[in-house]
């Protein structure tokens, strides 16, 4: 009975989306880059998509209520800059309005590198689940990209759909 427990909690933990982790000012506060972006539907995020955010900076407040994030997108070769505002929510999880609204969370926290998931609603109702990684380095370790398979897995993004973006950032050159 004991290891037929075991094995229904291990299998519920495995299933359940991650919870929204809190974050504090000391761990968001600074330069950051997207490293890598992922979505269900793809085009949102290649190049020129209007969900493909090269983040520059972050910051919150003390009890990071609210997360401004500023980021550029390039459009048919220009860089547009973008700052947002997200307001934390009951639940946990961020909400803006950007290319519709967005509704957002910390899903993990590893060695200087944030794992974000977003829901984007546009405006024709659509909804489109991005996964990005924002980082103080160039790439992730091996284990945070095996990670950062798990996370589209959870989230039933392809793995294929996954980009590296910090090569592809002409905007910070």
């Amino acid at each position: 009975m004991v290891k037929f427990l075991l094995i229904a909690i291990a299998l519920g933990v495995s299933c359940a989306h991650h919870e929204s982790l809190d974050i504090s000012p000391s761990e968001v506060n600074g330069d950051w880059r997207t490293l890598y972006i992922a979505a269900d539907k793809v085009e949102k995020v290649k190049m020129n998509g209007d969900l493909r955010a090269y983040f520059q900076h972050m910051e919150c407040n003390d009890d990071c209520g609210t997360l401004k994030v500023k980021f550029h997108v390039q459009m048919n070769g220009k860089c547009q800059t973008h700052t947002v505002v997200g307001e934390k929510q009951e639940d946990g999880r961020y909400t803006t309005d950007y290319s519709g609204r967005n509704y957002f969370e910390v899903v993990m926290k590893e060695d200087g590198a944030l794992f974000f998931h977003n829901v984007n609603v546009d405006e024709s109702g659509q909804e489109t689940n991005v996964i990005l990684v924002a980082g103080k380095g160039e790439t992730l370790s091996k284990a945070q990209k095996q990670e950062l398979g798990k996370l589209v897995k959870e989230y039933n993004i392809p793995k294929e759909n996954i980009q590296h973006l910090a090569p592809t950032d002409t905007c910070n050159q």
